[in-house]
This record gives structure tokens, C-alpha cells and sequence, in this order.
């Protein structure tokens, strides 16, 4: 028996696994998200085309699965593009399945060529090319996003949406579990030769090989070496008596020290961008080790000296097993070293005698904030010294929105991590600018999702890297500030919580707030935009 085509599609998600699907309804995708919501499938409604892909994004980045959005036909797909051109540089899997308007509607209103728009934000594009096709394209779509680590469009005519479609499609095998890559033997003797003559080696993890915690110890132990972990490892090596914490910009004092004192640095997963070699200083005079499973992240921002295609865990079993065959013995740096305090911060300052200051603000919001927090970060000029004082439990507790450098994508980010991980306190940082720009009417999605999340809103009436460079040229800088309406009051409007912190006095109520906070919380933060640190 025929099913219409987008009941079809909602019963495939559901058969791939598919629990949640973002986005906003027009006539081309309408029908889809009702069959999808009445098969028992979690929608969530966004306010912004935008939006639902960032909402997709956040759920794939923490979740670890494919976030799966839809959207209708013209502007709503032009609404996606910044969504999924930072979703392909975040290389995130997402699936974003558009209408479009019919072939031979040529004079509709909303008729653009969407796989013009789509394929140049990065993102990759599907045709559904017949009803009798749906299952392939759709498990295609869904296999190229895991594949390619970036967003694909599944594009789906209005008046395919609406025809039947043949009984019993299936969704097929989609996914394709990832390959065991085991180090060839001329780079692993490379890399092994390199290690060994090495007197003050790093061991270095990326988001690449997060599962590999006690394999990259190990090893770091065999060979005397420090660990230390990129931004988007954040927290992978807490406890760890010779943990640097985050290696590259963001790191702390006694980080820096050691890592200039390094010579060696094996990398097990990283990209190893400008932001992780502090733009070449942190590798200059040293040996450099890049192990990925990936081909495309060899080489492509930093030239190592060794290349070893292979998982960070495979790799790390066949170097320790050659180290021993070898008898090759550690280094001693670690010997060198104070346990337990390579990651140390600067100290919080003391509290400003009139407003605010931003170091301090950050570490009581580190004390006071839940400990078992997913932590999301728009971007802008709070997010550098907010990325390195607050703490994440692990990894994939950690968001940052910031690969297309556009302010305003938090906020769906957050929403879908809230949707990834029920359950757990969602925190997320934004400035004015960026809140006002993407997070108003996303904030309203978390309340009607009653997502428990924290929105800590730093307020310096202004768009703040701009404010630096005309102050610092000695410029007006009052083009760059704004008189926004107090946030706090406008959370509440929306149907949230919402309070604010003006004084160091301000703080001391703060954890009763967070105790008794029930739905959606904005905290804002008053600041001076002329005592702000940007870097």
C-alpha cells in the first residue's frame, strides 16, 4: 500500500534512529514534521530557520550523533546559510532537509536555486529524486554527513513531499562504522626514532581522541612527558598529575613556561591550528608528531615532521609496545616538573571598588555555576578569558561557537545541547551584541522547551572588539556602544528568569538564585566596555 512521501520520510528518521528534529514549518515541510511528531519523534520548534540549524548543531556536538533539521523552501534556506557555513567549519554532522518550491513553478515567489546557496556555505547537497528513491537518499545523506563531518542538504520538491510513495522503503544500511586504522610501520619507526631523542616531549590530545584518555597517560608516563589538550579537548586530562591544560593561546603561565622549555610534541587527533601553536611560537626549534585517523587533518594547518595516519589508541599501543622492544627509556622532563600546578590560572583579582571586574566576575561564576554544567560560548570579545577560567567536566561538555567568527550562533547552540543531554544544566555565555543579535528569540524556544539552562549575558552596551580598536586609535568609540533595555526584566518577558549583577555585593545572592531557578535563566552582567580584557 502507497504512503504519502512525507509520512514515508518521518518513518525512515524514526527507523535511523532519528530522536529529535529542529526547525520551523512552511507548506513544503509542514506535513513531514506532523507525521514525525505523530510517529512519537521529539520536535522542537524554532524561532529562526537559522536557529533550527544551530539547535541541530548543538545536538551533534554534543550527543555525538547527527543533528537532523528542516526548513521550507526559499528565504528559509537562505536563513541557514551562516548556520551551516559554521557548522561545516565546526565539522559537525548535520542533516537539513528543505523544500523547495516545484520545477515548473517558475514564477513562485520563493524560487531560488537551492543547491546554488547551500553548496556555497560548504555544506553538501542531496536531491530526493523520486518518491521510490526516498530510503537511498535520505541513508545517503545521512552517511555522507558522518563521512564528510559537515552538514548535507536533503532537498525535497513540495509536490514530491505531497505524492505517494511506494510501501515498505526501508532506510537501509546509513551509517558505516568507522574503520580500525592501525600506523604504518616507516612513519610509527619515524615518530618512535623522534620520541626517543627527545629529553622534554608533550604529549598533546585533540578532539580526535577524546576515548583515548588512559592509552595517551600511559604513555605519557612511559615516556616522562606532560599532557596537555587543545580547546575543543578541554578537560580531557583533569587530575592528572602533569596536566598543562589547554595547549596554545589560552594556556596558563606555568603552561607556557613548559611548553617553551619542550622540544618535542607528539599530537594524537589535532588539527593543530594557529590557535593551538600560538601561530608558530609554540612549535618553533621543536620535533613535531601528528597522529590522526584522518587523512584531510595531516598536515592541513601545521607541516609536522612525522605524519602517522592511524587512531590515536591503535597508535598509542604500537608505539609503547616498539618504546619497550627498543628499551627505550623516558625522558626525566616530568621529573623537572611541579605536580598539579601546570595548569594553574592567574589568581582571581580582587573585586573593583565601583562595578565590575570581568577576571573576577568569571571566577565566581566558575565556583558558583553547576559543576556538571555543558558550557556553550558565543563568540565575541568575553569569550577568550571565558573559554580559559571556566571548567568543563569533560570534552564534550564544551561548545564553542566561534569556527565562522560570527557572533549570535550560542544560543541555538545551546537549546540543542539542552535537547542532547535532558538532565543536565546547560551554561552559556554571550555578550549584548551577539544576544541581541541571534539569542532573543531563541531564549523564548528555551522556555517553551523548559530547558535547564543558565544564560550568562555579559552587558558592556557595546560591540566590544570594535570598541578596543577605535579606543585604542584614539577614535570615538560611540558607534560601536548601544542603549539596550535591561535583559533581566526582558528574560521574564519571555517567559524566563532573569536577574542582575552590578556590584561585587551583587554575587553573594547568586547561589540561592541558581538553586531555586525552575526553566530558563539569564544572569546579566553589568561591565565597562573600557575595563574589559579582550585577549
Amino acid at each position: 500500500m502507497a504512503e504519502k512521501t512525507h509520512d514515508a520520510l518521518a518513518r525512515l528518521l524514526s527507523e535511523a534512529g532519528v530522536e529529535v528534529l529542529f526547525g520551523v514549518t512552511g507548506d513544503a515541510n509542514l506535513m513531514l514534521v506532523d507525521a514525525f511528531a505523530q510517529a512519537g519523534g521529539r520536535y522542537v520548534a524554532a524561532a529562526n530557520e537559522g536557529g533550527a540549524v544551530l539547535m541541530a548543531s548543538g545536538y551533534s556536538a554534543v550527543s555525538g550523533r547527527v543533528g537532523v533539521a528542516t526548513v521550507t523552501h526559499g528565504p528559509a534556506v537562505t536563513n541557514t546559510v551562516t548556520a551551516l557555513a559554521d557548522a561545516v567549519k565546526s565539522k559537525l554532522p548535520v542533516v537539513l532537509i528543505c523544500g523547495d518550491t516545484r520545477p515548473a513553478d517558475r514564477t513562485n515567489l520563493q524560487a531560488i536555486p537551492q543547491r546554488d546557496v547551500i553548496l556555497a556555505s560548504g555544506a553538501g547537497f542531496e536531491d530526493v529524486h523520486d518518491a521510490g528513491t526516498l530510503g537511498a537518499d535520505l541513508a545517503r545523506a545521512l552517511r555522507r554527513a558522518v563521512a564528510e563531518l559537515r552538514p548535507i542538504a536533503l532537498n525535497v520538491p513540495i509536490d514530491l513531499m505531497k505524492s505517494d510513495a511506494p510501501g515498505g522503503q526501508r532506510i537501509g544500511p546509513h551509517l558505516v562504522p568507522p574503520a580500525r586504522t592501525t600506523p604504518g610501520e616507516t612513519a610509527l619507526d619515524d615518530a618512535i626514532g623522534i620520541i626517543a631523542a627527545a629529553r622534554r616531549p608533550i604529549v598533546l590530545a585533540g578532539r580526535g581522541a577524546i576515548d583515548a584518555r588512559e592509552p595517551l597517560l600511559r604513555l605519557a608516563e612511559r615516556i616522562g612527558a606532560p599532557v596537555a589538550t587543545t580547546l575543543k579537548a578541554k578537560g580531557l586530562f583533569r587530575g592528572a598529575p602533569f596536566d598543562l591544560g589547554v595547549f596554545g593561546t589560552l594556556s596558563g603561565p606555568a603552561a607556557v613556561e613548559t611548553i617553551l622549555q619542550s622540544d618535542c610534541v607528539v599530537a594524537f587527533g589535532a588539527s593543530l591550528t594557529e590557535y593551538t601553536s600560538a601561530h608558530g611560537a609554540y612549535f618553533d626549534g621543536k620535533r613535531v608528531i601528528q597522529v590522526s585517523g584522518r587523512a584531510d587533518t595531516l598536515g592541513s594547518f601545521h607541516h609536522p615532521d612525522v605524519t602517522v595516519l592511524g587512531g590515536a589508541a591503535e597508535t598509542v599501543e604500537a608505539m609503547l609496545y616498539w618504546l619497550d622492544e627498543a628499551e627505550i627509556g623516558a625522558s626525566g622532563f616530568t621529573d623537572t616538573l611541579e605536580p598539579g600546578q601546570l595548569a594553574d590560572l592567574e589568581p582571581a583579582p580582587g573585586a573593583a571598588r565601583e562595578g565590575l571586574d570581568y577576571l573576577w566576575v568569571l571566577h565566581r561564576l566558575n565556583a558558583a555555576l553547576p559543576a556538571d554544567r555543558i558550557y556553550v560560548t558565543d563568540a565575541g570579545r568575553h569569550m577568550v578569558k571565558a573559554l580559559q577560567i571556566l571548567d568543563v567536566p569533560d570534552p564534550r561538555a564544551l561548545v564553542q561557537t566561534a569556527s565562522f567568527g560570527s557572533i549570535g550562533l550560542g544560543m541555538g547552540y545551546a537549546v540543542g545541547a539542552a535537547e542532547a543531554a535532558p538532565g543536565r544544566p546547560v551554561v552559556l555565555t554571550t555578550g549584548d551584541g551577539g544576544f541581541m543579535l541571534g539569542g532573543l528569540t531563541e531564549f523564548n524556544t528555551a522556555v517553551r522547551r523548559n530547558a535547564d539552562l543558565i544564560v550568562v549575558l555579559f552587558n558592556d552596551n557595546a560591540y566590544g572588539a570594535e570598541h578596543v580598536v577605535l579606543r585604542d586609535r584614539q577614535m570615538d568609540p560611540k558607534v560601536t556602544t548601544f542603549d539596550w533595555p535591561d535583559f533581566a526584566p526582558l528574560a521574564v518577558a519571555l517567559g524566563g528568569q532573569g536577574v542582575t549583577l552590578r556590584e561585587a555585593q551583587d554575587f553573594e545572592g547568586l547561589p540561592a538564585v541558581l538553586a531555586a531557578r525552575s526553566g530558563p535563566l539569564l544572569i546579566e552582567v553589568k561591565l565597562d566596555p573600557d575595563r574589559m580584557p579582550f585577549y
